[in-house]
């Protein structure tokens, strides 16, 4: 009867154990949200001027992104019809891979220019991912986009 009650105290002790260590697995396997930047050491910018010295980088890559936006984005056919123009801004972020995600409109004028500003920015080819401590880093980024007739 003793060694029953010793070897049912030692499995006891063991399952207390394992119930334990896998409570603790679950908390170090958390989803843990990554830290989203809104000034970093280097910029993301829009690829494609690489070959630029460094301090024409930032210049070029805005002209490229501003050129992509006009020769893609599509006037809203009711803003047309009605004579309006305005200005659409997007909030966008440029992940470590230099993909774009979570685009969002901030500011719309109406008629769907925001919807038509956010259609154009999701469909953004890949940028240079921003750099921070010398890592790629998760960035935030808004941006005007003008509707001009």
């Amino acid at each position: 009867m003793k060694i029953f009650f010793g070897f049912a105290l030692c499995l006891l002790f063991i399952l207390a154990s394992c119930q334990s260590d896998t409570s603790n697995s679950k908390n170090t396997t958390e989803v843990v949200e990554e830290t989203v930047y809104t000034k970093v050491d280097i910029m993301p910018r829009f690829a494609g001027c690489e070959d630029k010295v460094k301090e024409k980088r930032t210049a070029c890559a805005s002209g490229k992104m501003f050129k992509y936006i006009s020769e893609n984005i599509q006037y809203p056919a009711a803003a047309k019809s009605a004579g309006i123009e305005g200005r659409a801004v997007i909030s966008f972020i440029v992940d470590k891979s230099g993909k774009i995600r979570n685009v969002e409109v901030i500011k719309d004028s109406g008629n769907g220019m925001g919807e038509e500003a956010k259609r154009v920015v999701k469909s953004f080819p890949k940028w240079i991912p921003g750099i921070h401590n010398e890592e790629k880093v998760n960035v935030k980024f808004l941006i005007p986009v003008n509707f001009k007739l």
